[in-house]
């Protein structure tokens, strides 16, 4: 009997490392905490400017790590992928994070945090298109699930025209847009990404981003304001860029390489768990009891939805972070 139960107290433990991530996790909590840091961020930095700055921390820390795999990583790629890897910073970095960016400017994090989870139903609608994969009835449920939610969340359970007027509504739509651009970035990126290791893939898309929002700074030249930031908007700078862009990915990544990537996938549901959490204590936002349906409805829509459709996914995380 002792030894039965010293057997199976090690297939507990077993299966609980066969299933715990820590990297995953970490990376999830970075993301999911992203949007706060967002909000804190651009009370004092207008968005090109935040995602100059992020996107310049995040890049130059992913190529510190590729440079010790692989100083020529760069000259591996052709003018083909150079064309990739220019939409890709377009369309997935600069348009996908000033669309969240502006977004937040006008609704919460929590609002955010949910309704970037339906991206992966996105991605199941395109599949059809690009991959002509079929939509089962259960993917067909899931859909209407998943959007049934976005309209609870957005609406708040208001059935009128009046939704319009809410100010967080014009946020919430932006949001929703940055869902689509980040289909596109997995559509027209999945032959580039599957190609090359996902470090290598992942460096000059951000670095690039970076450059693409520069330009536009100068419409707003803050960088003398800088120095005059609060102890609160650096280290929510720091935190984007070091953490969210940066270590996030290498954990992420970490994760994929030690564990079945439908387990590291399943951490991806409790990134608008974490956002949830860190906007109720960090910034006061208030849960609603509809937002938490609809949140609940997009979860489950998705996960009905996005059944086989690995073939789809790129080696860049599908959420922050659709966060980069």
């Amino acid at each position: 009997m002792k030894i039965l139960s010293i057997c199976v107290r090690r297939g507990c433990f077993l299966e609980r490392e066969k299933i715990l991530s820590w990297p995953a996790l970490w990376a999830i909590i970075f993301w999911g905490l992203s949007f706060i840091a967002t909000k804190v961020a651009l009370r004092e930095v207008y968005p090109f400017t935040l995602l100059t700055l992020r996107f310049g921390m995040g890049g130059l820390l992913l190529l510190l790590f590729q440079l010790q795999k692989d100083r020529r990583f760069l000259k591996k790629f052709n003018s083909k992928d150079w064309r990739s890897i220019i939409f890709l910073a377009l369309v997935g970095v600069s348009a996908h994070t000033l669309l969240q960016a502006y977004g937040l400017l006008y609704t919460t994090a929590i609002h955010t945090g949910w309704l970037i989870a339906i991206m992966p139903i996105c991605i199941a609608i395109a599949a059809r298109f690009y991959l002509g994969e079929p939509i089962t009835l259960k993917k067909l449920g899931g859909i209407l699930l998943g959007f049934t939610g976005v309209f609870l969340i957005i609406s708040k359970g208001v059935l009128s025209f009046a939704v319009f007027g809410f100010a967080s509504t014009l946020g919430d739509f932006l949001i929703l847009i940055s869902a689509l651009t980040w289909t596109a970035f997995t559509v027209g990126g999945r032959g580039f990404l599957l190609r090359f290791p996902s470090l290598a893939a992942i460096t000059p898309i951000i670095i690039l981003g970076s450059f693409i929002t520069f330009p536009f700074t100068l419409l707003k030249w803050e960088w003398n304001h800088l120095l005059q930031l609060s102890l609160a908007a650096w280290v929510s700078l720091i935190f984007l860029g070091i953490f969210c862009s940066g270590l996030a990915y290498l954990f992420w990544y970490s994760a994929l390489e030690k564990k079945d990537s439908s387990i590291v996938g399943t951490y991806l549901y409790l990134e608008p768990l974490v956002t949830l959490i860190g906007a109720y204590f960090l910034l006061d936002e208030e849960i609603q009891w509809m937002t938490l349906m609809g949140g609940g409805m997009i979860l489950l829509g998705v996960y009905l939805a996005s059944r086989k459709i690995s073939s789809f996914s790129p080696p860049s995380p599908p959420t922050a972070s659709g966060t980069i």
